[in-house]
Order: C-alpha cells, then structure tokens, then sequence
C-alpha cells in the first residue's frame, strides 16, 4: 500500500522518529489506529442511552461530594469572581 502525506504531515512524522518517540512510520500509524479504536469504545462506554441513565451517571457521579461546614454555593461563585 502506497501512503501519501501532506509535506507537514510528514515532517512531524519524521520528527517523530528522529526524537526516538517511535521506531517505524508502520508503529506511529498501527498507535494511531489503536488510539483511535479506544477512544471510540470508551466515548460508547460513557455515553448515557436514556435520560433515566443520564441522571442515574449524575447522581452517582456527585455522591460523597460535599461542600466544607459552612460554605455555600453563593461563597464558590463569589470566590471565581474574585
């Protein structure tokens, strides 16, 4: 298979290996794919099917999480103003 790169493409990838980052343009492309493959299960993993399951991911998500004695949400938004 016959591959043709755009000239910037191909300088990173030359300097890629010249760093010592990969061993064979065949290694930085097999990485990429793999990347790519995981990426996609894990954005499938973390995508909610139903608002009952987005909420459920919430409200699992928030749990232990509490705001210090004394401390109120208008304090926090007042801080990130300052």
């Amino acid at each position: 298979m016959t591959i043709e790169l755009k000239p910037e493409t191909e300088r990173i990838v030359r300097e890629e290996l010249q760093n010592g980052h990969f061993q064979s343009v065949e290694e930085i492309i097999m990485r990429g794919v793999q990347a790519r493959r995981d990426a996609g299960r894990s954005t499938e993993r973390q995508r909610p099917k139903t608002a009952a399951e987005a909420v459920a991911h919430i409200r699992e998500s928030r749990h232990g999480n509490r705001l210090p004695a004394g401390l109120t949400i208008r304090d926090l938004i007042n801080e990130g103003r300052a």
